[in-house]
């Protein structure tokens, strides 16, 4: 007969422990020299100390060790090195397993070290199964964190919770990944407390274990106490980690949900792949940034960089191959939001293997090239024949249409209370061509099926007209990327004179009354350094502000330049500036890319306390928020007497904008928008009659 083994994979403080003991009260052989339980687990470890030593040192090999959640790489498993650790642990297994026929392996580093494990256990002759050992990973952060009450554990502690949340996530997705092609079930730690026979009723079956005798289950019941879980998923989440717990309990129902047949499971397994290409793709990109744990740190800014971004990471399964032509048209393509939203679009989605195609909206060939679509894209066009025509044509093939918008420019109520300060001020002709355009832009967002926006105030608004909303922020593109480092390499001028820069740079006419929020300030700055010049790059008349009519001396107008063009002018600064009015509908629904143009060349930036804006920085760590004018003044004061802090906060900015809006996180978000506005609108789920898909009322996320 073949022998067996139980690998039982799980995060630390999954209750891997206590699942271990319940299988070996049910049959199989725990370990022979098992870990001493300790005042941090009293009922024991019951696993191996020698293998867990052993895979101290493989994980040390492979550049990384328990509380660290970098991947172990691929080029490791694969090392000819890994041979003479195959014969070592097959040593190590037949020490602390003899011959018995069925086995528990359990080690929470097996997670990260599933491969190497299956290979020792198939050169031992043994067969594998594996359970899933899941815990809510709030109880898991929780009880990491409460370590730190006793000293002896102090070490093995990791005090913020958002580390302990990124660790549990990299123990999953592994353990779940490789571990795919095995028999395996899933064991819910709060299940094993609760019901213990319900919870190991497949476990039975699939490890062949022996009916369940009348003195096994007295022990197991004599065992498993309430006092076992000490942390509980009742308690109470800290409200800036509130949405990443929500979205990591939802991932572990993916992986349960994965454990199921192939067949039923495999949108499931897509969908946890993505997760887990943006988890490897964070943690690499972060990595400059971050330190090892100290036990008694109470929080780590990356990490909880990290788990935000995973939880704006699409977890949308890949379109099917023969699904993914995309037809882009533009009704403004001389515009910088055309390359935002169309050109980025494209490219990311012809990066993922899609076929694209892109045309102005009035362009002869528009109908013809719907013919070999499976969805087109409308990019900010106002409603008419035109359009008309497009979604007749659409509705005909039964293609959804997406409609693209990134200003609140659709709203003519915002414009009526004078929110827009610049069509406040035009003359009323010009003003009502505003209203009326408004209403236009409204009328195409309706009849689309599915409305795509850049930030949560624009898919508000939108939210309320109908369509399927779906957000996809703004980012840099390669050609962005490209031109930040050439224009980071540049000296800056106050290296050559001395003089530092403060800057403002206006791409368009509107940010008068966004810059006069913070006149008084800098008029102030002026007045107390002579060391400071003041840097307006592009719309904006400075004559208008009064507060700097006696400093327009030491204030370098230069002129509007090309969407790539402006990395340099903004590389010239030492700090960035980003005001808005807080509050005003049009300004919260602003995308931050001014403050992605400085973070991308490594300048810091000071911003108004926008949602977008706030979150577009960590603060005090990427970038400052300032609330008030008193604010302002502080963070200019400050940047400006500590240039190192400047450079930590300008690199800080850098790495932390790639990652979070470079070229691979805008391909992540692209298709994850992309592939599901065409799963919604499956063709199951268009109407069998003639009503346009257009005209019904749809959800809205």
């Amino acid at each position: 007969m073949n022998r067996r083994a139980i690998l039982i994979l799980g995060m630390h403080r999954s209750g891997t422990s206590a699942l271990a003991r319940v299988v070996g009260h049910l049959g199989a052989s725990l370990p022979l020299a098992p870990m001493p339980e300790t005042a941090d687990n009293p009922s024991g470890y019951w696993e191996s100390r020698p293998i867990a030593r052993f895979n101290t040192r493989l994980l040390e090999s492979a550049g990384t060790r328990w509380n660290d959640d970098g991947p172990v790489t691929d080029a490791w498993f694969a090392d000819a090195a890994r041979r003479t650790d195959v014969y070592e642990a097959v040593e190590l297994l037949a020490a602390e397993f003899g011959e018995v026929p069925l086995l528990v392996l359990k080690d929470p580093r097996i997670c990260r070290l599933l491969p190497f494990w299956r290979e020792v256990l198939a050169r031992a002759g043994i067969d594998a199964c594996a359970v899933l050992s899941l815990r809510d990973p709030w109880e898991v952060a929780r009880s990491l964190q409460a370590r730190l009450a006793d000293t002896a554990f102090r070490p093995a502690a990791i005090a913020a919770p958002e580390r302990g949340l990124l660790l549990w996530l990299r123990h999953v997705l592994d353990a779940e990944a490789r571990s795919r092609d095995m028999p395996r079930t899933v064991i819910h730690y709060k299940s094993l407390v609760a019901d213990w026979r319900s919870a190991v009723r497949e476990l039975l079956d699939l490890a062949s274990l022996p009916p369940v005798s009348a003195e096994a289950a007295a022990a197991v019941e004599q065992f498993l106490t309430p006092e076992l879980r000490r942390q509980r998923d009742t308690d109470a989440v800290d409200q800036r980690l509130a949405l990443s717990v929500e979205v990591l309990r939802a991932i572990a129902k993916d992986v349960q949900q994965a454990s199921m047949s192939a067949c039923r499971a495999e949108p499931t397994r897509r969908r946890l792949d993505t997760i887990a290409r943006s988890l490897d793709r964070l943690v690499f990109a972060y990595a400059p940034l971050r330190q090892g744990p100290e036990a008694t740190t109470p929080a780590d800014p990356w990490a909880g960089a990290i788990l935000a971004e995973i939880g704006r990471t699409p977890q949308r399964a890949a379109a099917p191959p023969n699904r993914r032509r995309a037809l882009f048209l533009s009704g403004a393509p001389l515009s910088a939001g055309h390359v935002y939203r169309v050109e980025h679009a494209v490219a990311a989605l012809t990066v993922r293997g899609w076929k694209t195609s892109v045309l102005p909206l009035d362009d002869s060939g528009v109908a013809e090239a719907l013919k070999a679509a499976d969805l087109v894209m409308v990019f900010r066009a106002k409603w008419g024949e035109q359009m008309a025509r497009v979604r007749e044509r659409a509705s005909a093939r039964r293609i959804p249409l997406a409609y693209d918008i990134d200003d609140l420019v659709f709203d003519p109520a915002v414009m009526a209370t004078g929110q827009i300060a610049f069509i406040a001020g035009l003359p009323e002709t010009q003003r009502q061509r505003w209203f009326d355009d408004a209403a236009l832009y409204r009328r195409a967002i309706a009849a689309s099926d599915a409305c795509i926006v850049t930030t949560p105030a624009l898919a508000a608004a939108v939210g309320g007209i109908g369509p399927d909303v779906h957000l996809l922020p703004n980012g840099l593109g390669t050609k962005m990327l490209a031109a930040a480092e050439q224009s980071r390499g540049l000296p800056k001028p106050s290296s050559l004179d001395g003089l530092l820069r403060v800057g403002f740079a206006s791409g368009t006419p509107t940010h008068h009354r966004d810059f006069a929020t913070i006149a008084r300030p800098l008029a102030d700055l002026l007045a107390r350094r002579e060391d400071v010049r003041l840097v307006i790059v592009g719309h904006l008349d400075v004559g208008a502000v009064p507060e700097l009519a006696g400093h327009l001396g030491r204030i370098e107008v230069r002129p509007a330049v090309s969407l790539l063009e402006v990395f340099t002018e903004v590389a010239r600064f030492d700090i960035n500036l980003a005001p808005l009015e807080v509050g005003n509908p049009f300004c919260e629904a602003k995308s931050p890319i001014r403050c992605f143009t400085a973070a991308v060349v490594g300048v810091p930036s000071i911003v108004a306390a926008t949602g977008p804006l706030v979150a577009a920085v960590i603060d005090a760590e990427t970038g400052t928020v300032a609330r008030s004018a008193e604010d302002w003044t502080m963070a200019i004061d400050s940047l400006l007497d500590d240039s190192g802090r400047r450079e930590r906060m300008g690199e800080a900015a850098r790495i932390d904008v790639i990652a979070r809006s470079g070229p691979e996180a805008i391909v992540e978000q692209t298709e994850g928008v992309y592939t599901g506005i065409l799963a919604y609108w499956a063709p199951k789920s268009w109407p069998s009659s003639g009503t346009p898909l257009g005209a019904q009322r749809v959800r809205c996320r």
